[in-house]
């Protein structure tokens, strides 16, 4: 068995490192990385729309895009439309929640893209001002300054700079106008740190995020993310009609594991048995612990029947080794959403942890035939035995005592 330093160190290394591969694309991300970057993205993407809307309506008054002539004017007609985007990314309107689940960061494109357009257009209105032209500019910039704040990879970091760039190589050779702003000797500076930023911040938000959901100890993922999950994998399972099978696996005679040998060995069985789960399930699969020596296994996709073959094999070698060659055990209950007809999260869960009991309840009750037929006695029992005798004999000396007087 290993020890607990051990296997800590291991977990540790693998859980908490970043691989160069996280920082390219997203496919290496575990759902929990999505989640928390598609928060921070989105949340990002509205502050820009509002910092869009913000400008774009407080910026007239200063280069006199409010003057009566310049209403039908192409730089005001653009400014509405970039607007409209804005407001429609602040609802949540302009792109579909399915397009927002896997690809977060297209609402910040379009953003980006409408600035760009702005710009481009703008530049080529004869009734704009130098001052419109520096507006537009710093509208840009500030984009810019949103896509650094981001946690992004390489790839999604490239398409959101795309725009700018071709923006930027439109300039070059028709001589953009930019205002006051020189444009493209900031953006040429500003772009690229930009990127370099957002990859920071992705780096920050893979080691928060996992170390927020990951236990210490066991290595599975913790009780509040676990939650999170659930609701996330169970509502996606009813979207697909999909099957979804939950396991609550209960450790047996772990209190007395503690009892006899103190928390630190205890600690190492748990350490080894979260090591053990973790490892024996699929990748796709959510090993959560749930408290104590509970763990709650997430089993998407999966039939019933599946669900007691896989556990069957993940059980068979035992979660732990215990002194004297034997092997740590543990009680399982298993639920599935449709075949027992459930459509709350926590129902499966609570059906799961009673069918879990039960399963403890046959257990014991199949050792103690076990053990009483063996003749072998637990030590509750043998105590009792061992009072049962001591009356026994103290009622046979006071018979005696009173026969000799």
């Amino acid at each position: 068995m290993l020890s607990g330093s051990a296997i800590d160190a291991k977990r540790r290394v693998g859980v908490l490192r970043c691989r160069y591969k996280d920082f390219l694309y997203t496919p290496r991300h575990a759902e929990i990385l999505h989640l928390r970057r598609k928060e921070s993205i989105q949340l990002t993407a509205r502050f820009a729309a509002v910092f869009m809307c913000v400008l774009l309506a407080v910026v007239p008054f200063w280069d006199g895009a409010y003057d009566s002539q310049m209403w039908l004017s192409q730089t005001s007609i653009m400014r509405l439309l970039v607007v409209g985007i804005a407001i429609m990314v602040l609802v949540n309107r302009a792109v579909s929640a399915r397009w927002r689940r896997h690809f977060p960061y297209l609402p910040m494109l379009m953003l980006v893209i409408a600035a760009c357009l702005l710009c481009g257009f703008g530049a080529h209105d004869l009734l704009a001002t130098q001052r419109m032209f520096s507006a537009h500019s710093f509208l840009l910039l500030g984009l810019v300054l949103m896509i650094a704040i981001m946690p992004l990879t390489l790839v999604e970091a490239a398409i959101l700079s795309s725009p700018i760039m071709v923006l930027l190589v439109i300039g070059a050779q028709t001589s953009l106008a930019t205002g006051f702003v020189a444009l493209e000797m900031i953006l040429a500076v500003l772009l690229p740190l930009a990127i370099l930023s957002s990859l920071v911040q992705l780096y920050r938000t893979i080691v928060a995020a996992q170390e927020v959901a990951i236990d210490p100890l066991t290595g599975c993922f913790t009780r509040a993310f676990g939650m999170e999950m659930i609701r996330v994998t169970f509502d996606s399972s009813m979207r697909k009609n999909a099957p979804y099978t939950m396991a609550f696996i209960d450790l047996d005679d772990f209190k007395q594991i503690n009892d006899r040998h103190g928390h630190d060995y205890g600690d190492r069985i748990l350490a080894e048995v979260g090591n053990n789960l973790v490892d024996r399930f699929r990748s796709s699969d959510l090993v959560v612990r749930w408290g104590g020596e509970e763990f709650l296994v997430l089993l998407p996709e999966l039939p019933m029947a599946q669900a007691n073959e896989v556990l069957a094999r993940v059980m068979a070698p035992g979660l732990a080794s215990l002194q004297g060659g034997q092997t740590q055990c543990a009680s399982v209950g298993l639920s599935e959403r449709i075949e027992d007809a459930i459509s709350i999260p926590q129902n499966l869960i609570d059906l799961a942890d009673q069918r879990m009991y039960d399963a403890k309840k046959r257990r014991d009750h199949d050792d103690m035939i076990a053990e009483s037929m063996s003749g072998r006695k637990r030590p509750a029992d043998a105590a009792a035995i061992a009072a049962t005798a001591h009356k026994s004999s103290r009622a046979d000396s006071k018979t005696a005592n009173q026969t000799i007087n």
